[in-house]
């Protein structure tokens, strides 16, 4: 091998394995490491990312694998993530006005614990994606779980997913179109990230294929008609009904 090969910039090589990309080369959604077709064909995946694992990647307790980029910022301490749930709901009462008449608790727990108290809900489906977060009524005490070791903009985006689920539930009780609950809780993390500065991410939902995208994107058509005010009103008035 020529000493140019060698000393190839990492743009040139698999962000996996390492090898010269000589016959072109993958990205993953939202991502700008490269990898070889080897690599996005054989390689286990994060858990998080679904990138190609390299040779350096972290196995958490209940049985998920990290990528190096994944486990940089992931949310493992539970004072952290204390700090940044508060940190992010007084984001979105200050940006939106979305405050709670009766507060929300906090937990933060592992895949088995949220699959479980997810269960309690409702049965899962097959081929239903695990869940990163969930908001649960208990009687009286209302609570948001969240999972241990997402990565800290991933942990902010699906807190305010949440929250906004809260919200609808002490705002608009009788709320049982999906698409217009997924749409909101969407719509809700959208601004959060705005807030926070994070243009690439904001983009990066218009641009996924996730299936709430296109929720989303009615919802941005919403507001562009009556205002951020106005799809709280909106909201509301569908959840009387």
């Amino acid at each position: 091998m020529s000493g140019h090969a060698l000393d190839a910039p990492d743009t040139l090589r698999c962000a996996a394995c390492g090898a010269l990309l000589i016959d072109g080369y993958y990205f993953i959604h939202g991502r700008r490491e490269r990898y070889c077709a080897r690599c996005i064909r054989e390689r286990d995946r994060c858990d998080v990312c679904s990138a190609p694992l390299g040779n350096r990647y972290w196995t958490l307790h209940d049985g998920r694998r990290l990528c190096e980029t994944c486990h940089a910022t992931a949310i493992y301490d539970p004072r952290v993530a204390r700090m940044l749930f508060d940190e992010t709901v007084a984001a979105i009462v200050s940006q939106l006005g979305m405050a709670l008449r009766v507060g929300v608790e906090f937990r933060l727990v592992d895949t088995p614990t949220l699959a479980a108290v997810r269960a309690q809900d409702r049965p899962p489906q097959p081929g239903e994606a695990p869940a990163l977060g969930l908001y649960q009524r208990h009687g009286r005490l209302r609570v948001i779980y969240m999972l241990y070791g997402l990565p800290k903009l991933l942990f902010r985006t699906v807190v305010a997913h949440e929250y906004a689920h809260a919200w609808q539930g002490e705002n608009c009780p009788l709320l049982d179109d999906h698409d217009l609950i997924e749409g909101f809780a969407e719509w809700v993390a959208y601004h959060h990230l705005s807030y926070l500065g994070c243009h690439k991410a904001v983009a990066a939902m218009r641009e996924s294929n996730h299936p709430y995208r296109p929720l989303l994107e009615r919802m941005l058509a919403l507001e562009a008609q009556i205002g951020p005010a106005g799809v709280l009103e909106y909201m509301r008035r569908a959840g009387i009904h």
